[in-house]
């Protein structure tokens, strides 16, 4: 597996990890139910930890660390106004996991993909189950919900359509992040 890719791969999740979270917990302040208050605190929590998991795959697997400046999420917001209310959010959150949910789980079916990544991808696949879940039955019975999640799978696909040919050279997308000099020394040891 090219380290490189894998590098800002690997980074790219991290910060769409923490990206999702803050999210999340920003949501915790638009409602009084006990329940949702609860649900959210839980998603957000655990969508931290994932970002947590990712930092110690990189480190585990003597990445070098890449700033990320946009996460997989800030892609949408070229199709699709940023999502404000509860409902939106949720709706957002539920399109956006079943990507996640597809994506992790081909990542840990790939021969190429090292131990110490594989074991993230499956931890955070058991948790996406619940993530989808909990969302998925809340927007069941809210007005609106259906056309919002349509909104938000046409964005999917297209920002989908829009990343597909850099999935193996994630560092070509524009304004993504950056390498550090010490990165790219450690990426292309023959450069330094």
């Amino acid at each position: 597996m090219n380290r490189r890719n894998l590098a800002w791969k690997l980074g790219w999740y991290r910060q769409s990890e923490l990206d999702g979270a803050l999210l999340l917990g920003r949501m915790v302040g638009q409602t009084e139910d006990a329940y949702m208050i609860e649900r959210l605190t839980r998603h957000c929590a655990e969508e931290a930890e994932h970002s947590r998991l990712w930092e110690e795959v990189i480190r585990e697997l003597d990445l070098p660390h890449i700033t990320i400046r946009r996460s997989f999420q800030s892609f949408y917001m070229r199709h699709t106004a940023p999502p404000a209310s509860l409902l939106e959010v949720l709706c957002f959150t539920q399109i956006f996991e079943r990507r996640v949910h597809k994506r992790f789980i081909a990542e840990a079916a790939d021969p190429a993909t090292p131990e110490a990544a594989r074991r993230a991808f499956l931890k955070m696949i058991e948790d996406e189950k619940d993530h989808l879940g909990w969302v998925a039955h809340w927007l069941k019975d809210q007005p609106g919900a259906l056309a919002c999640l349509t909104r938000f799978q046409t964005a999917d696909q297209a920002v989908a359509d829009e990343l597909l040919p850099y999935e193996h050279r994630i560092h070509d997308i524009p304004d993504l992040g950056k390498e550090s000099l010490a990165a790219a020394r450690q990426l292309h040891p023959a450069h330094g």
